[in-house]
């Protein structure tokens, strides 16, 4: 009998532990179906959501607008540049004239041309110093300093760069809604009906064509400006280039000696002068004193006024009479 119960009791164990691992497994194959079922309504709501990112979002809120893509195009702005310079080259075979035709033909080369010349020569017709001011393409600007240099010993350089951006921007900006103004006033022009009118706009647009002139011929001359660089070339034989142009100082010592150097510049002008009038004048006073002198020796004195009293009819007045005088019959 204990052998029965005992074999009873751990057959109701082995029963009751199958019983409670069926029940773990069955619920934990819900949880992961109710999860995978979860995840795929999710993953669909997402793809819907992609497909139309314009869509209002969850919380009622318009979706924000897709940002610019970084590679976009932007407008390109050419920038303008003046550039301009000085270049002083000593001749070493003191033939300045065989190496400024040289110069003018390195310039040529560069689809350039020489604006001005100035040259000097001595007594014997030889030039000893020429200064060529040439106009190269600004792109050429540098190629032409290097072989232009290339002439001699270079002694000398100095170059400026001024950009001008703005102003051809502004320029062409101006003639754009200049032209579009003309426009406009010449529309009006053709729909005026009367005298008056017709002469209003006539003079304005007169007024707005001579505007639009100058813009023009401002536009070109920094378009000339822009596309060639200018250069002053000096050639000079060795030794005799001259010397550059000193800076200008700054400060109180300097503005001190620049006015000293203006008094005695004034101070020089007018010892001139004076020293150029002195002979004129001692000749005016060789002459006037005596002539002077002459007139007031013999120049009479006007005579004396005689104060005379009477009344009209040279007649003298009576005399007061006495208070005690008996009146006449």
């Amino acid at each position: 009998m204990t052998r029965t119960r005992t074999s009873a009791a751990v057959a109701g164990v082995i029963l009751t532990a199958a019983v409670l691992l069926s029940g773990c497994g069955a619920s934990g194959n819900d949880e992961a179906g109710s999860s995978s079922g979860a995840a795929a309504p999710q993953q669909a709501d997402g793809a819907a959501d992609s497909k139309v990112p314009n869509k209002a979002d969850a919380g009622g809120k318009p979706a924000a607008p897709a940002a610019p893509e970084s590679g976009a195009a932007q407008p390109t702005v050419t920038r303008a540049i003046i550039k301009t310079g000085s270049l002083t080259v000593e001749v070493k075979n003191e033939d300045v004239n065989a190496q400024r035709q040289k110069a003018i033909g390195i310039v040529t080369a560069l689809r350039g041309q020489v604006a001005s010349e100035d040259s000097s020569s001595n007594q014997d017709g030889k030039i000893t110093l020429s200064n060529l001011v040439v106009k190269v393409p600004t792109a050429s600007y540098e190629t032409a300093i290097d072989r232009l240099s290339g002439l001699g010993d270079r002694t000398a350089i100095h170059q400026e760069s001024s950009d001008v951006t703005e102003q051809v921007v502004d320029v062409d900006s101006r003639i754009s809604s200049q032209r579009a103004s003309l426009d406009r006033m010449r529309a009006l022009l053709a729909k005026a009906t009367t005298i008056g009118e017709i002469v209003s706009v006539e003079s304005e647009l007169t007024r707005r064509e001579a505007d639009l002139e100058a813009l023009l011929a401002k536009q070109k001359n920094l378009s000339l400006q822009t596309e060639l660089a200018t250069l002053n070339l000096t050639l000079a034989e060795k030794g005799k280039a001259p010397e550059p142009a000193k800076a200008e100082g700054h400060g109180f010592l300097s503005g001190l000696r620049d006015g000293w150097d203006a008094f005695t510049a004034t101070f020089s002008a007018l010892a001139t002068a004076v020293g150029a009038m002195l002979p004129f004048l001692i000749a005016l006073a060789l002459i006037g004193y005596p002539i002077w002198r002459f007139r007031h020796r013999f120049r009479r004195p006007p005579a004396p006024a005689v104060a005379t009293a009477g009344t009209p009819g040279n007649t003298t007045p009576p005399l007061p009479k006495h208070p005690n005088t008996p009146a006449g019959p």
